[in-house]
Parts: structure tokens; sequence; C-alpha cells
């Protein structure tokens, strides 16, 4: 389960860090969550919370006692998210509901989080849906130094890696693969498309990153599945900037 090789997300977060976020786009996750349909009666009733939607609950109100209060607001978002995921109510949605509205799920707590901001959105989620623990970078002289791409524990990193979705891609439904990977590289590449208002530029910087990848990164690969992500990305990216209520399903699997 554990991995080191993720050149994309390191390199996705660096480039999302020097990218100017937009900051006047704004998101209703009510009118989205009436596209997806729960079975509430497939939730034990203890676990259903107060909320009519099964997937907007709670994961615990912050308060000055709790550190992640005290991060600055993208950390915040993100461990937010991440505890989100982590929880065993995700897993039990998304064995319910499948990944393909699990994947959907996490946009819109994502936006929830951020108070319906897009832009911070597909950020927070591009963090929360990292799949590697850390990354090992060569350099020279210096050889390999290795980065955490998460501030969570070991033990703490591997419960939100098992819950994440790993039917990303069409090709994966229904068969035995893990797509955990692709998730980082789809929201990834919709923040900079989105942010950007440029499919070309954010397609530059992905397969730029895919070149290097096995120049610089212990174990990196330039694979065809990350940037066929990318791409799909991008799309979103560019559907949401147009103003579409989308879905990242309606782009995944073309829905």
């Amino acid at each position: 389960m554990m991995k080191t090789r993720s050149a994309t997300a390191w390199g996705l977060l660096l480039a999302a860090l020097f990218v100017s976020p937009r900051s006047n786009a704004q998101f209703s996750t009510n009118a989205l969550s009436a596209g997806i349909v729960v079975n509430r009666n497939a939730v034990p009733a203890e676990e259903r919370g107060d909320s009519s939607n099964v997937w907007n609950y709670s994961v615990g109100n912050l308060s000055f006692l709790d550190p992640v209060y005290y991060l600055p607001a993208f950390l915040r978002n993100e461990a937010l998210l991440k505890r989100y995921i982590r929880d065993r109510r995700f897993l039990q949605l998304r064995r319910m509901i499948n990944d393909t509205v699990a994947v959907d799920i996490i946009f819109l707590r994502a936006c929830d989080i951020t108070d319906g901001d897009v832009s911070q959105a597909l950020f927070v989620a591009t963090l929360a849906t990292f799949d590697h623990f850390r990354v090992g970078v060569k350099i020279p002289i210096l050889g390999v130094l290795y980065f955490p791409l998460t501030f969570e524990s070991d033990s703490v990193y591997k419960v939100r890696y098992a819950h994440l979705p790993r039917r990303v891609l069409p090709d994966s439904l229904g068969r035995r693969t893990n797509d955990r990977d692709k998730l980082q590289h789809f929201f990834g590449s919709a923040y900079l498309t989105y942010n950007l208002n440029s499919k070309e530029v954010a397609r530059f910087l992905g397969d730029f990153i895919e070149w290097g990848e096995p120049l610089f990164i212990v174990g990196g690969e330039d694979d065809e599945r990350d940037k066929y992500a990318n791409r799909l990305g991008r799309e979103f990216g560019m559907r949401l900037l147009e103003g579409e209520d989308v879905f990242p399903s309606d782009i995944l699997w073309g829905k």
C-alpha cells in the first residue's frame, strides 16, 4: 500500500501554489447534490445524522482546542476533507453507491468545506486525494531526498488511502484495478485549467511533469493513463469555468 512515487502529485502541488486562484465563482452544493440519489435506508439510522443528504455528514466542529483550527485556510480545509474521507461512513457510502458517485461526493464535500469556492474546492480535493505518503527526489551530488506529501501519520494515511475510490478511469470500471493515483491528476489538472483559463497551458505543465518523472523521481515513469486523467481533468475545469453544474463523473464516465 505504501508508495513513494508521484512526481505529478508533487509537481501539480508546486504549480498550483504559484497559480492565483479565481475567487469570484461560487458553487451551490444543494443544486448538485440533488443529482445524487442515495438510499438512506441502506445506512443504519444511528449513522444518518440530521442532514437530508447522507453524504453531508459531520466529522466534528472545529474548536480552539483542535490543532487544525490554527492552520492556514487551505491546510485547514485539506485536513477537514481528509477527515471526511477517512470516516468509516465514507467507506460505507463508497461501497453502497460505487466509486463513480464517490468521486462526485468528494468534490461536493470540497465545495461545501470551501463555501462553494470552486477554485479552492479543486485545490483542496487535489491535496486530499494524494495517494502517496512521500516522494523520493533525485538531486545531483546529494543523492535521493524524500519529502512528505501529507502531514498524516503513517497509520492515519493508510486509512484514507484504503477509502479512496480506486476505479477512476473508464477502462477500470468492472475490473480489479487500482486507479487511486488518478484522482490527484484529475483534480490537479482541473484546478490549473480553471485558474489559468487555458487547457493548453495546463496540458503543457502536466506533460512536462510527466516527462521529468523518470528523470527526477525514484521509480518514476511517463504514464499514458496519467496523461489521460490529466486530459479529463482539463475538460472538467473548462466546463466549470463555463458555469456548468457538472459532476466529475460527467467527465470521467460520460454519464
